[in-house]
């Protein structure tokens, strides 16, 4: 069994970690008053939903609810106070497994909801993990909503961020996911998931310790891939996708360690990095990977983007590490992923 979650940053990663999202009054037909920012469809391998909902039905049940946020609503997770691995290709997760994630508004005030077939599959694992304890709808005083809601094979999760909201507003954002939710699960149907060469496989196949401390000259790095806590999200992630989370850090212990770069991964997700656009975004070349950019994520942080065959790398310099370039270890990833290396060693 894989262990726990993940690096979290901001006062209220918790709550996220624990993969609640909140909603509004459905109408997956109406006409929503926000635009939508579409999701990447035009490249080979694009995720299909299981169900016909989509973000735009999404956008309308919360403007309703919620009343208009700034800014385009996003068809990814969002990261205002998230796991330090969000950004890239985590907040694609819930379409490789045939979900959706939509998400608006600003750190202040926003929401962000994920519809998810095989609700069943998931809170199992999830559950046998620590990281799911059941239904859950509520809004507490100070403006923060968290919604949990089942129904068939569906799992709709939301949160809500909004200082004007409070559990008075609970029923009415029930009523609108438990829309959603029947929504989905009337139009529930059979989707392909690809296959991916490194979908399941263990950290050191992307990069070992020793090969990182040659790149920064360190005398010891250490590979952490064993976390504390659990979500859906995270389920969603390792589980369903196989995707990973790898974290190069001075010491074993994540907590206590200087960390130097977290590798996470999208299988199936060179349609997601066909779309990226990054803060200081720069084509740059990888020997061994198809195309490759660096640029800087939502945090401020360095990044290169790797797409490898039909899969999407991220590499992301943590803060206080020193690296500034981090092409040379993206070859290296990148050469890695083309040798059979026996036991993944």
């Amino acid at each position: 069994m894989r262990p726990r979650v993940l690096l979290a940053i901001g006062a209220a990663a918790v709550l996220v970690l624990a993969g609640c999202a909140p909603e509004p009054e459905v109408a997956p037909t109406g006409t929503p008053t926000a635009d939508v920012t579409p999701a990447p469809t035009t490249g080979p391998g694009a995720p299909t939903p299981a169900f016909d909902v989509d973000c735009a039905d999404v956008a309308a049940a919360m403007t309703s609810a919620v009343g208009e946020v700034e800014g385009d609503v996003a068809e990814v997770l969002g990261v205002w106070s998230s796991p330090s691995w969000y950004p890239g290709p985590a907040q694609h997760m819930f379409q490789r497994a045939g979900g959706i994630a939509c998400s608006a508004g600003t750190t202040e005030r926003n929401w962000e909801v994920t519809i998810l077939p095989g609700a069943a599959e998931t809170i199992t694992g999830a559950e046998s993990r620590g990281g799911y304890y059941g239904e859950e709808a509520r809004c507490e005083s100070g403006g923060y909503c968290f919604f949990q809601l089942v129904d068939g094979e569906v799992l709709v999760s939301a949160t809500v961020v909004d200082p004007e909201k409070g559990p008075d507003d609970t029923a009415t954002l029930e009523e609108g996911l438990r829309g959603l939710a029947a929504s989905a699960v009337a139009s529930l149907r059979e989707v392909e998931v690809p296959e991916s060469a490194v979908a399941g496989v263990d950290c050191s196949r992307f990069l070992t310790a020793n090969e990182l401390a040659e790149h920064i000259d360190a005398a010891e790095v250490h590979v952490v891939d064993a976390f504390g806590g659990w979500s859906i999200p995270a389920e969603v992630y390792q589980e369903r996708n196989g995707s990973r989370i790898c974290y190069y850090a001075s010491e074993g212990d994540e907590y206590a360690a200087q960390g130097y770069v977290i590798l996470t991964t999208l299988p199936g997700g060179a349609w997601a990095f066909d779309e990226l656009e990054l803060d200081d975004q720069e084509e740059v070349v990888v020997e061994g990977a198809e195309a490759a950019l660096t640029g800087v994520d939502e945090l401020g942080r360095q990044v290169l983007d790797l797409r490898a065959g039909g899969d999407w790398l991220r590499l992301t310099a943590v803060q206080g590490s020193g690296i500034d370039d981090l092409t040379p270890i993206g070859a290296t990833v990148a050469e890695d992923l083309s040798v059979a290396r026996p036991g993944g060693q």
